[in-house]
């Protein structure tokens, strides 16, 4: 018996009798350059495996190759996830000759080592990234990048082992805030930003959800699965509006100091591992709690389904407020409490993230922060947890939870971090139902396309459009194309989930015309769109006039364009609307803000100043 198959069968024994190991003995070329070099192994006959009980135990190759920095070695499993067994390690060395990582390795780090890395190594990513909950039965590859020309090689064999009990991810050189050459990046290169990456869950707030008449309370749990902590400072400077006072101080109106903030972001060169800071907002210190919270870092809202993709333009049923968090870990991603999930609803545990449990200051004081998969999470009886609604029927809604809306805190990506949790209210009004529409345009030329928007509430389950040219939809926000000249009625049916019927009939809703003359616009010089005061220090009051009912979007701006606040979104009446906005209860610095009056597509604008 050679060598290698000595070394195998001692691995597998040291790993217990529960060990398989899955095995491909057919060669391979080497190919190159840039050529994805996809050696398969087939699986099957084993359970789910994850990081605790059964899983991965290992990955073993021998290869030869006549310069093995050119070699970018990984294990794909059959969900896809990857992970980096040895990334253009051994410079102008020769070969991987009986090459094994493992968690529970005796050679040290493969990064570490030399060639030809006979024996059993940590691997360049941790190995446990597969140990997420999935089925392992199917095919696994080897994959092989030979990414500079002229050496060449070929694989001689690879095999997978798995078995009870996986170790857990190595400690020695495990990533850190001091340690970077354990930290991986994203796009496997050696130097980057490891950056959070902060969402919102929606199966913490499903499971800490309370109905109350009027109102709900909510908890909400805010997961860091990003690629780096989520690290907040305290500067000690402190403001009321934009006077600099001391952070001890109490402000005129008898609120307490703004204290800006800091984020600290770490960045991996190689071996190396540095930081700098970037401003991240305000926090305020809470004497009910006797903490510092991080202002602004949630806010959550009832609402009803739109049209559009993003839940945070969804029409508004119920309001909360914007909370101060805490930055700080209350719990750790795993696959039992699927508290963290990625943008495609995928669970995920700390162990699986490339650089898991990467953190080193969390809590309430001056510094806080989110360590890599873990979660902090604000319990529904604290305050600010509550939603009101007032007066509305029993039916479906949905609780959307925002983290970090004005997107202060760095991070990968801010598209994730908006969670929409579907609930039925059974202690309110009781079966009653109101339904709803408008049109996102009511004038035009034929071939005139109309987008019209169910905002039923509560959420319908079954819609019957009358277009009133003969056309009908059964879809909740269909699109409908008139193709005649004249005047049309528009009416909608609904259904509820509790068997509520209602209709909403609008006569003489959608006006058609032929020809080249325009379409009856709006007279700008009626809209008379103003904010009073101007400038302001606490409330203002917006107000614009419409001749005649049309489609209304209202809604506040800062300068760089975020929504603030929206007042209305909806087929509107005519006359003179106002509509109050409290700087104070929206936590609004000083600063210039526009007023946005959308009204059948066209932008009113007035800019708006927050003393």
């Amino acid at each position: 018996m050679n060598r290698y198959g000595l070394f195998v069968i001692a691995l597998i024994f040291s790993f217990g009798t529960q060990a398989q190991t899955f095995t491909d003995t057919v060669p391979g070329p080497i190919n190159e350059v840039n050529v994805v070099n996809s050696f398969p192994l087939e699986v099957y006959g084993l359970p789910n495996i994850d990081s605790v009980n059964f899983g991965l135990l290992s990955v073993c190759f021998d290869l030869h190759h006549t310069y093995d920095g050119d070699l970018k070695i990984k294990l794909q499993a059959p969900d896809g996830t990857e992970v980096i067994l040895s990334d253009h390690n051994g410079g102008g060395g020769d070969d991987y000759t009986g090459t094994c990582v493992a968690e529970n390795a005796t050679n040290g780090a493969i990064q570490q080592a030399a060639a030809p890395y006979t024996g059993t190594f940590y691997p360049q990513q941790s190995i446990n990234h597969v140990n997420n909950n999935q089925d392992p039965n199917g095919t696994w590859y080897l994959i092989i990048l030979d990414e500079v020309p002229q050496d060449t090689g070929h694989l001689n064999h690879w095999s997978v082992t798995f078995g009870d009990n996986p170790p857990p991810t190595h400690i020695d050189g495990v990533c850190s805030t001091t340690i970077a050459h354990a930290c991986d990046c994203p796009d496997g290169s050696s130097e980057c930003d490891l950056l959070p990456d902060m969402t919102n869950s929606g199966k913490y707030i499903k499971d800490h959800w309370t109905e109350h008449s009027g109102y709900l309370t909510e908890g909400v749990a805010t997961p860091n699965i990003g690629w780096g902590p989520l690290e907040m400072h305290g500067t000690g400077e402190c403001y009321c509006d934009s006077v600099l006072v001391d952070c001890a101080a109490t402000c005129l109106d008898g609120s307490y100091p703004k204290e800006k903030v800091l984020q600290t972001i770490y960045h991996k060169k190689g071996d190396t591992m540095t930081s700098y800071t970037l401003s991240a907002g305000y926090m305020t210190y809470h004497p009910t709690h006797g903490h510092i919270h991080v202002d602004n870092w949630t806010i959550n809202t009832l609402r009803i389904r739109g049209p559009n993709p993003d839940p945070s333009t969804w029409p508004i049923v119920g309001t909360g407020t914007k909370n101060s968090f805490c930055l700080i870990n209350l719990g750790t991603c795993t696959v039992s409490n699927a508290y963290c999930t990625d943008i495609n609803g995928t669970v995920i545990a700390m162990d699986s993230l490339p650089n898991g449990g990467l953190g080193s200051v969390t809590g309430c004081g001056e510094d806080q922060g989110i360590y890599v998969g873990r979660y902090d999470a604000y319990d529904q009886y604290l305050d600010g947890q509550t939603i009101d609604f007032g007066n509305v029927c029993n039916g479906e809604y949905y609780i959307v939870s925002q983290t970090d809306p004005y997107n202060a805190v760095t991070e990968i990506d801010d598209s994730n971090n908006t969670s929409t949790t579907l609930i039925q209210l059974v202690n309110q009004q009781g079966s009653c139902c109101t339904a709803n529409f408008y049109a996102d345009t009511t004038y035009g030329q034929a071939p005139f396309e109309v987008q019209f928007v169910d905002s039923t509430i509560p959420i319908a389950n079954s819609w019957l459009w009358d277009f009133g040219d003969g056309g009908t939809s059964t879809e909740q926000f269909p699109i409908h194309v008139y193709t005649e000249a004249g005047t049309y009625n528009v009416t909608l049916t609904t259904s509820s989930s509790n068997g509520c019927n209602g209709s909403k009939d609008r006569s003489e809703y959608i006006e058609v015309d032929f020809g080249v003359a325009a379409p009856a616009f709006l007279d700008p010089k009626s809209i008379r769109l103003t904010c009073n005061p101007n400038p302001f220090t606490k409330e203002a009051v917006l107000s614009f006039n419409l001749d005649r009912p049309a489609s209304v979007h209202a809604f506040i701006t800062d300068v760089t364009g975020n929504t603030i606040r929206r007042f209305v979104n909806e087929f509107h009446h005519s006359g003179i609307s106002t509509y109050a906005f409290d700087a104070d209860k929206e936590n609004l610095p000083a600063g210039i803000y526009f007023v946005h009056s959308v009204i059948e597509g066209k932008d009113y604008v007035v800019k708006m100043v927050k003393m």
